[in-house]
């Protein structure tokens, strides 16, 4: 339960970021937290946070980097749990992350955590962005009406991180004096009464600042009548009449008599710090933003990005594939000529393995998050999923999904853990269930390699078409089978940005960490098991067990079996195998034009790798994993057999 008003139990100081989305607070994380990141997700929720331990002047410092939020009303999931945690005790000091470029709109915020009263510091993030559009913040006058401690700085560069920290324990130890936030006399003496009523079990029930309390009730926060309700339903029920008396007083509803309240003391605190010049003209960001967010630049500038993203992305993956794959074909034919057999089926396993991380997937994927990086730290991103919004809303997806969508080509783990950033529970699992769908980095090659060499380029990109096709189908159909909608995206577009690359760097190192941290060892264990089944000789029991799939809807050869079952735990051992099945360096003297068409075309779409599936059941639970394996075999059956059936 919520308990504000105590410190945490342990010797460690607990210091959590808030503040609005894009305001600075992953930058300031990374800044001081290096490659030492933990992540997870709240308990019970889907919700992720990262988290590190760290030393700062002489104290052991447990960094929390909190979901962005807008308002500790808490709308959706990420708002929710943001705030619980707030308030459950655990917080020793908040360093509220706010947009110095952005501030009236930030300070809504950082008077609603004033409100909570935990001791807190604000982090004025981006103020060079802010002194170019001419705004000069008395930081001494922000000081002097909120009580809180305020520090300038740049977090791309480090600057003024170490100042900020330094205050930060400083608060811990010896306490703030905020200035609460005061709103006209009606409402005041509306808290007064209310507060002269507050029952003692409420106080004991909700360890949290009794003022802050009684304005949630007053803003019909649900949560918090809930928990009073429990408590003194007639103590609610007091509350309710105050707040409509509230509301009649200033003629608003009564979900927006504190807003507008709130609003009104920002503003005049925003005038008393900040002092504004004008500017002439307009800057070259502002120009190409223009251009991007007009509807014909926009679309072009979001093809253009996709064209260079994938362009670079299979032309590196393609250079970088192609330079090691001599060395570890020679550490391979070094291995298996010094071992035998147990330990040669257990060093193949690790080998196969090994390369299938290292010549595969990570030379795609690698890429894509360099560049996926990049539209980030630039603002690209944000711009490239409104616009793809209208868009992919017709297939039932959010805006924001283009990112794991991306993302997918590269490699499907990642991808789905990618997902978690969609604040709905429907978006999410729709968007896990469509990317096993899209031809990753290995299903790629398998492609490029089949039907790219013996069919020609025309099938190839009939083949690409028809997956993309595919994948948003799927996507369609199950979000009209879905009771809930997904709302409009309403986000914030940040401005035009210079990257970093020490910033890219870190962002992509993070990613690929949890790559080599999760889907790897998946990897290896599964090509393991791989050369046990092929060292005990299962591989004929395995094909006579799938020839009906194979044979009677596939009309692919018996042999072919041994080939789709290996491809559930690494999609490349299906190309990788295929030769060595059907006794010929050259598939097409076996295989017909159509049979080639339809093994590329069942492969593309089965049941996702073993990877995959884990991290399926991961992300999104069992079920979900059970669905999206139902889903891909039973779509690649129909598809690949009609194909066989008609053709």
């Amino acid at each position: 339960m919520w308990k504000s008003l105590t410190k945490s139990d342990n010797t460690e100081i607990v210091i959590a970021l808030a503040g609005q989305p894009n305001c600075g607070k992953s930058t300031i994380f990374n800044a001081v937290a290096g490659f030492k990141v933990n992540t997870g997700n709240f308990s019970g929720t889907t919700v992720s946070y990262a988290e590190t331990q760290v030393y700062i002047g002489g104290r052991t410092v447990r960094l929390i980097d909190l979901p962005g939020t807008y308002s500790i009303s808490a709308i959706d999931v990420a708002e929710r749990v943001a705030r619980d945690y707030l308030l459950s005790g655990q917080v020793d000091v908040i360093i509220n992350v706010v947009d110095a470029s952005l501030l009236s709109r930030s300070l809504e915020l950082t008077l609603q955590l004033m409100e909570m009263n935990v001791p807190m510091v604000i982090a004025l993030n981006m103020i060079d962005d802010a002194q170019k559009k001419g705004m000069e913040i008395g930081i001494k006058a922000l000081t002097s009406l909120t009580g809180l401690e305020a520090y300038p700085l740049i977090a791309v560069q480090g600057s003024g991180v170490h100042e900020l920290f330094d205050a930060a324990l400083r608060v811990s130890e010896n306490g703030f004096r905020r200035v609460p936030p005061v709103y006209d006399r009606d409402v005041e003496e509306c808290i007064a009464r209310i507060e002269a009523r507050y029952p003692s079990l409420l106080r004991e029930r909700l360890k949290v600042d009794t003022r802050f309390v009684i304005i949630r009730l007053l803003e019909m926060d649900e949560e918090f009548e809930r928990i009073v309700a429990e408590v003194d339903r007639e103590f609610l029920e007091y509350v309710i009449e105050n707040r409509r008396s509230l509301a009649e007083v200033h003629d608003w509803p009564e979900s927006g008599v504190f807003a507008s309240h709130r609003h009104a003391l920002v503003l005049d605190l925003f005038e008393q710090v900040v002092s504004v010049k004008s500017r002439s003209g307009m800057g070259l960001s502002e120009k190409i933003d223009r251009f991007i967010i007009n509807p014909v630049g926009g679309l072009a500038a979001t093809v253009g990005v996709f064209f260079l993203m994938f362009a670079v992305s299979f032309w590196f993956g393609n250079l970088i594939a192609g330079l090691v794959e001599a060395p570890l074909e020679s550490l391979g034919v070094f291995l298996m000529s010094h071992t035998s057999g147990h330990t040669a089926m257990f060093v193949s396993g690790v080998y196969d393995g090994f390369t299938a991380g290292v010549g595969i997937v990570l030379p795609y994927l690698v890429p894509l998050l360099v560049i996926l990086s990049l539209l980030e730290d630039t603002g690209l991103l944000p711009r490239i999923a409104f616009m793809a919004d209208g868009l992919l809303h017709r297939f039932g997806l959010h805006g924001k999904s283009v990112v794991p969508i991306i993302m997918g080509y590269g490699c499907n783990v990642p991808a789905i853990m990618a997902a978690r950033n969609l604040e709905y529970e429907r978006d999410r699992i729709i968007t896990m269930l469509m990317v096993p769908f899209i031809a990753c980095s290995a299903r790629t090659v398998i492609i490029l390699a089949l039907a790219g060499k013996y069919l020609g380029a025309g099938y190839t990109t009939l083949i690409y078409l028809g997956n993309i096709a595919i994948a948003l189908g799927v996507s369609s159909v199950l979000s009209r089978l879905s009771e809930d909608m997904s709302p409009g995206i309403i986000m914030d577009v940040p401005p035009l940005r210079k990257p970093y690359l020490h910033v890219v760097m870190r962002k992509v190192w993070i990613r690929i960490q949890e790559f080599l941290l999760f889907a790897w060892p998946v990897i290896a264990i599964s090509s393991i098991a791989l050369a046990v089944f092929s060292y005990v000789g299962i591989d004929e029991v395995i094909n006579r067990v799938l020839s009906p799939i194979t044979t009677f809807i596939l009309d692919l050869p018996s042999e072919l079996g041994i080939t789709l079952f290996l491809g559930i735990f690494r999609k490349e051992l299906t190309l990788i195998m295929l030769n060595s099945a059907l006794n010929t360096a050259d598939v097409s003297t076996v295989l017909s034009s159509v049979q080639l068409l339809v093994l590329v075309v069942f492969t593309a779409l089965y049941i996702p790798c073993i990877a995959t599936i884990s991290t399926l059941w991961k992300e999104g639970g069992w079920k979900v994993a059970l669905l999206s394996i139902a889903l891909n075999t039973s779509i690649a059956l129909v598809v690949a057999g009609s194909l066989a059936f008609l053709l």
